[in-house]
């Protein structure tokens, strides 16, 4: 759940820097960020399996540096549970590298890395202790990008965005456009170069929103050429038909703050444009979460996530979860967390195959 103030508060401090938030060094360079600390206990119902684990879920380290009063310099560095190259343990990724223009309000430009504007909480989805979530709503929970193909629901990275919004009356209309590298990026030596898109194509996206009050509400899509080459023998289709497949990406979102309740929701719908009879896969993802703040340190939430991924004609896997959670602010740089979620799991690949999952977990999340 994304506090409507807070949301606003959080822009603020990653475009700007905050001093309360930061360090700033005799060269201007700001430094800050923060992690989540977890333990999450899960049981596997059907079999009785149980597992507990401590675990560092995420940190975030950020560099900033005014270059100018309209140009800002960002860093942001990833790391995913418990990352440990020795033992080969989680994720550490090179987020964010982006400088940024702001014109006014209106007008704002980002060149670089960046995580683009999709929905509602793609940007925000690795500000922990604005999120009351310890698990966060599926697509966006990057520990689980080796469960969940996240990249396929959600824009992952985008090098030029142009964003800003326009005074309504009352209300404002937000805008983003942005353009980046395709999905097809080599990962492989022997190929070339890594990290460089391999085709000649972009990824386009954008979003268009309203926001008047305290409801916020928009409507995303991207558009992008994949490489399915490697399904063809699969499929037994020519190599040249699976070259460029157009996958679209389609999303909706609502939020609301209303006294002490909150809420809000989103869905997200991805389709491939191959007419290949054999061929399906298509993906879904919502999520709807309402809460209500007892105070201004204590929050308590519910949610509903579903999630549907086919990889057909060999499989569909479903994902649904229940959960509910409470958030306690200790003091400013320092969040209290508890969640349980319950999840059903159906895979139909033969014979099919159902699980249920019952997950508690603790956690800090803080601020340096």
């Amino acid at each position: 759940m994304i506090r409507f103030k807070s949301a606003i508060f959080l822009t603020g401090l990653v475009i700007y820097g905050s001093p309360a938030w930061s360090q700033t060094t005799d060269t201007n360079i700001k430094t800050f960020g923060y992690f989540q600390i977890s333990f999450d206990h899960q049981k596997d119902l059907p079999s009785e399996n149980e597992l507990n684990s401590f675990q560092v879920q995420q940190l975030n380290l950020f560099l900033q540096k005014n270059l100018t009063a309209k140009w800002t310099a960002f860093i942001n560095f990833e790391f995913l549970n418990s990352y440990s190259s020795f033992r080969n343990w989680g994720a550490h990724n090179l987020e964010e590298v982006w400088v940024g223009f702001h014109s006014s309000n209106q007008f704002k430009l980002k060149l670089g890395l960046q995580v683009p504007t999709f929905n509602n909480l793609n940007e925000i989805k690795n500000r922990t202790p604005l999120l009351p979530y310890i698990i966060r709503p599926l697509v966006y929970e990057s520990s689980f990008n080796e469960i969940i193909a996240i990249d396929e629901f959600v824009p992952a990275r985008a090098f030029v965005q142009a964003y800003g919004f326009i005074p309504w009356g009352d209300a404002k209309i937000e805008h983003a456009f942005y353009i980046g590298n395709s999905p097809n990026i080599n990962t492989d030596p022997r190929r070339g170069q890594t990290g460089v898109d391999s085709t000649n194509t972009f990824l386009f996206g954008g979003r268009l929103g309203l926001r008047f009050l305290n409801l916020k509400a928009g409507v995303s899509a991207t558009f992008d050429d994949l490489d399915f080459t490697s399904l063809a023998d699969t499929l037994k289709s020519p190599l040249a038909r699976l070259r460029k497949v157009l996958r679209v990406r389609l999303g909706a979102d609502f939020s609301f703050n209303l006294g002490k309740f909150s809420g809000e929701a989103e869905a997200i719908r991805v389709t491939y444009d191959e007419d290949h009879p054999d061929f399906d896969g298509d993906k879904e993802f919502y999520y709807a979460t309402l809460g209500y703040s007892f105070s201004e340190k204590l929050f308590l939430y519910g949610s509903y996530w579903a999630t549907r991924e086919k990889y057909l004609p060999v499989t569909e896997f479903d994902l649904v979860v229940l959960t509910g959670g409470v958030s306690f602010t200790l003091f400013d740089d320092l969040v209290l967390k508890a969640q349980y979620a319950r999840a059903e799991i159906t895979n139909s690949r033969q014979p099919p195959h159902e699980l249920d999952l019952d997950y508690y977990a603790l956690a800090l999340s803080v601020v340096f």
